[in-house]
């Protein structure tokens, strides 16, 4: 538990809490699965979304096995809690390498399609998600919030309960 935070970043194991900028790392990492289910729940036109965002359904899915890492660490956050089996501890331990091969990885989904030939161009807007995604990088090794908070991992012993 670090000394240089507010008392408000701590949940009831004083453990930090993922933040705004993690959560919205998590959005952006897990916008395949997102688009999915915005997709799935839109009855009028179940593909306009993912049209919007994917060139293809091949970008769509290796979109979804580019935020796996990052699914992996929201799992994890549900799972933190006294007692959490080891393997939990693993994964949230090395949050921050999951952060950044996810954003790596999704980097490089934007460049699949022009690879495959199946565009000539890269879009404005893809380059916009690779700017983003290398933000993400950046931003994951230089925030002491985000190392602090995949650092903190709540003990073995369960808190007495009022």
């Amino acid at each position: 538990m670090s000394k240089y935070h507010a008392i408000s970043c701590y949940d009831k194991n004083l453990c930090l809490k993922p933040d705004a900028t993690i959560w919205l790392i998590f959005l952006f990492l897990l916008k395949a699965y997102v688009i999915l289910i915005l997709s799935i729940v839109n009855m009028k036109d179940r593909t306009g979304l993912i049209d919007l965002v994917y060139p293809d359904r091949l970008t769509m899915s290796l979109g979804a096995l580019a935020g796996i890492p990052a699914a992996l660490l929201v799992y994890a956050w549900v799972k933190r809690k006294p007692g959490a089996p080891q393997y939990v501890r693993n994964i949230w331990g090395k949050g921050r390498a999951f952060l950044v091969v996810s954003a790596l990885l999704n980097a490089c989904v934007i460049f699949v399609p022009f690879w495959m030939a199946t565009v000539h161009a890269i879009p404005a807007g893809n380059w916009v998600q690779f700017g983003i995604a290398l933000l993400i990088v950046i931003v994951v090794y230089s925030s002491s919030y985000i190392r602090d908070c995949f650092n903190d991992f709540p003990g073995d012993k369960v808190p007495a309960e009022k």
